[in-house]
Order: structure tokens, then C-alpha cells, then sequence
């Protein structure tokens, strides 16, 4: 059931409730896994979407039919990512508790490939743009670079002091962005493997803010996304907000908080995306106990929420720049959902171009 903003007993002002748009995606597919959901990934060629789940299965579908194709089963502990090579959609690889990093093909039902360094659990994949190097973050506080051809670690690094929690990449894929329970983002050169930035939010309303930065105390970030443009940054972290980052310049710019104020998420790592398709662009999120959030990434409004149960949403995936919108929870479900063709934006807006200056309104 789609729960539009303004009928979910929340008081809003005139204003407010004209932004909310209840019918900005229309729900195509709804499937119901016995089990619990961590991650859901929508092919490169969009013919279909893949998620994974505690039960040590990856699941895919087609995308137009929402019928399973294929169950994928090797892992022996659960599962904690997954993402498509971008240069073929039959490749998939995950990543598991135990330790190891699977790669499959989708035609053939079969693992055709294992990686394995890491000395505790995997948290986070991606591929670089080319589709030759994997790079994998793990709660050994460390981040491995694969080459996917040999099999071999190129290097690792010595990334943060807690688990590692999400990775990011520039849209080159000349930069890792990096996330961690200790509260830093990092920013590492992919060749070199050099630290160039570490981010941090100080908030002077928990503990007394010192000279030195170890002393102040920083909420875990559990999720980091780069724009497409690769000038911004979404966090999120367990103080349950959401960030965007002017990374370059070391300032945060706008702050998105869940409806009535409540917490996007204090206890899981929620997924984000940007959705640029929209005249406006948007910004979608996973959340603890609100469902599948949208805001308007200028105004920080939310403009859309889709909540079947009260558990978590853990993770969202777009395809067209939001024109398909995937997401996957706790409880086993999954949702396809298709923008309406109204919203459709002509233009791609300030996240998405690089000739669109961005100017927000206010800074935080």
C-alpha cells in the first residue's frame, strides 16, 4: 500500500502538503521472500534485478515480468551485497560473512569464481566502471582491490578503525569513498591507494568539541552514495540523518531527517540513491520504521513514502536515472516501481549535470 505523506496522520503546513506527490511512482511488482532481504541491485541493460538475504540465496528476477529466473547458492553464511559488472549483466559477484567474495553467472547458475582475504566479514562491493577490479570494504576495518581477471588483491588498505560499512566510487572510478562506525568518510586515490580527505560531522550538541578530532565524538556513518555528477556526497549515519556533502570544500549542505523528525535510521545501513529523471531532482532512502522515503533534494521535503510493514528498508536501487525504482527489506519483501510518467523531467537536473550550477537555498 502506498501511504502518501499527508494522510499519514502528520500535521503539515499549506505549503508542505502541496509538495507531497502520492502518486509519483506507481508499484509494479510486489514479492515476498521467506527470509531477510540486505541488498537489491538492478542490472546495467535493465532486463533484470538480483537481491541477496541472510539465508545465504541470491534471488533474481526479471525486471518486466517480476518472475524469478534463477536461485544462486554457494555462500554458507549470510549475504551482504551484491552488485552487477557494469560491462556484462550476466556477471554478478556478493559478498558473505564468510568471508569470501563469489562471482556467478546469471545463464550458466553456477560460481564461477572465489575471492578470499578478508579476516572478517565482507560488508560491501563494488566494481569499478571498466568491470575489471572489484573493491570490497569488511568489517576487518580494511578495503582489498581485486583484479577480477587473476583473482589477485592489488592492494589493501588500512582504511578505517571499525568495521567498514559502505563504499562509493566517483563516476571515473578514480576515487573510493569509504564509510565507517568510527565516523569518518575517507577518500582514497584507486591507483595509489593514498588517503586524499577524511570527513567528519562534529556536532558541538554531543560532547565538548576539542583541538583534537579523536576526542569528539562522531555518530557511526553507515552509508555513503556519490552523485553523478561526482561532486556531492550523501551520508547517512546513526544519529538517523542524511547528509549532502560539498566533499571538495568540506561543507554539508543540506541535512534530510525522516517524517515528524523521526530518525531515518539509529540501528541499520540504509541505502540511498539519486533520482535525477524527475524536473526536480530527489533523493531516496531505506529507513528503520518509515518505509521507502523521497525527498525534494532542494526544498529537504519528503515527498513520497511507501511503507508495507514497520520493518527496515534496507536497501533501494534505480534504473534510468529513477525511472524504475527497486527496494528490499527485513521482512522479505521487495517492491518495483516505475515513475509516473508525469514527473518526467525534460532536463536533467543540478545532481546529474555538470553545467548546472548547484545554489542551494540554505546550508544545512
Amino acid at each position: 500500500m502506498v501511504v502518501p505523506v499527508s494522510n499519514n496522520g502528520i500535521s503539515h503546513s499549506h505549503n508542505e502538503t502541496k509538495e507531497v506527490l502520492s502518486d509519483l511512482y506507481t508499484v509494479k511488482h510486489k514479492i515476498r521472500v521467506d527470509s531477510t532481504l540486505t541488498s537489491i541491485k538492478i542490472s546495467p541493460n535493465g532486463k533484470t534485478f538480483t537481491c541477496c538475504s541472510s539465508d545465504n540465496i541470491i534471488r533474481v528476477y526479471d525486471l518486466v515480468s517480476g518472475q524469478k529466473i534463477a536461485s544462486l547458492k554457494g555462500h554458507t553464511k549470510g549475504i551482504s551485497d551484491i552488485v552487477y559488472s557494469p560491462i556484462n549483466s550476466d556477471i554478478i559477484a556478493s559478498c558473505s560473512d564468510d568471508l569470501t567474495i563469489r562471482l556467478w553467472s546469471i545463464s550458466k547458475k553456477t560460481c564461477i569464481k572465489i575471492l578470499k582475504k578478508h579476516t572478517y566479514h565482507i560488508t560491501t562491493i563494488k566494481f569499478t566502471s571498466k568491470g575489471n577490479i572489484l573493491i570490497s570494504g569488511s568489517a576487518d576495518e580494511t578495503i582489498t582491490i581485486w583484479d577480477i581477471t587473476s583473482g589477485k588483491t592489488l592492494k589493501t588498505l588500512a582504511a578505517h578503525s571499525d568495521p567498514v560499512s559502505s563504499l562509493s566510487l566517483t563516476p571515473d572510478s578514480s576515487i573510493i569513498v569509504s564509510s565507517s562506525y568510527d565516523g569518518l568518510m575517507r577518500l582514497f586515490d584507486l591507483e595509489s591507494g593514498q588517503c586524499l580527505k577524511t570527513l567528519t560531522y562534529n556536532s558541538t550538541s554531543h560532547g565538548t568539541a576539542t583541538a583534537s578530532t579523536n576526542d569528539v565524538l562522531n555518530f557511526p556513518i553507515s552509508n555513503v552514495e556519490m552523485s553523478p555528477n561526482g561532486k556531492y556526497i550523501l551520508s547517512s549515519s546513526l544519529d538517523g540523518l542524511i547528509r549532502l556533502w560539498d566533499y571538495m570544500d568540506n561543507k554539508v549542505l543540506k541535512t534530510y531527517r525522516g517524517i515528524d523528525n523521526r530518525p531515518i535510521s539509529e540501528k541499520f545501513n540504509c541505502g540511498t540513491r539519486f533520482i535525477t529523471r524527475t524536473s526536480n531532482p530527489l533523493i531516496v532512502s531505506g529507513s528503520e520504521s518509515l518505509g521507502l522515503l523521497i525527498w525534494d533534494l532542494q526544498s529537504k521535503k519528503v515527498v513520497y513514502q511507501l511503507q508495507d510493514s514497520q520493518e527496515p528498508v534496507f536497501e533501494v536501487d534505480i534504473y534510468e536515472e529513477g525511472k524504475i525504482l527497486v527496494s528490499c527489506s527485513k521482512d522479505g519483501i521487495i517492491n518495483v516501481l516505475e515513475l509516473n510518467p508525469k514527473f518526467l523531467g525534460i532536463t536533467h537536473d543540478v545532481i546529474y549535470r555538470d553545467d548546472t550550477p548547484f545554489t542551494p537555498h540554505d546550508t544545512i
